[in-house]
């Protein structure tokens, strides 16, 4: 990642959420919306901790929010740290990310985002139709890589 000016580090309590179906996986196109994070990219879904939740509940409630894709239908399987930013607003934060078998590919959109889709790992690695902003983008792209090889650990 190269920065023109260094990003200010924001408190953000939040969860990044990779559903993996047949060896694909989904990522969302978000609206232009003013109050969203990085609008109009393709990326993973995400979303906002609420007051007393932990994060793993944080994962279900925003995937069947933003997905419709329910609890039942997911299994979830790694759990970690990430660092995400927005360049345009020169801003960078932490979040918790998880890694989900999904049961499903039905995929019902709420307003956040406008399209879907699932994509390859390659489509993800090339940057094809995935708009990276992870600071720590190889860990990520190294922790997908080994669930869809079969190394799975328990998510927290």
């Amino acid at each position: 990642m190269r920065m023109n000016k260094p990003l200010k580090f924001v408190s953000r309590e939040g969860i990044v959420a990779v559903l993996i179906n047949r060896g694909k996986i989904l990522l969302l196109k978000r609206r232009n919306l003013f109050f969203l994070t990085n609008p109009g990219i393709w990326f993973f879904l995400t979303g906002a901790i609420e007051r007393g939740e932990i994060y793993l509940d944080a994962a279900y409630r925003e995937i069947k929010e933003e997905t419709g894709i329910s609890k039942k239908e997911l299994k979830p399987l790694v759990s970690f740290d990430v660092h995400l930013f927005d360049k345009a607003r020169g801003i960078k934060w932490h979040n918790k990310c998880f890694i989900f078998y999904s049961k499903t590919r039905k995929v019902k959109l709420n307003i956040e985002n406008s399209k879907f889709m699932w994509a390859s790992m390659k489509d993800i690695e090339e940057e094809k139709d995935f708009s990276n902003i992870f600071i720590n983008r190889q860990t990520v792209i190294n922790r997908i890589k080994s669930v869809l090889n079969g190394n799975k650990r328990k998510a927290k």
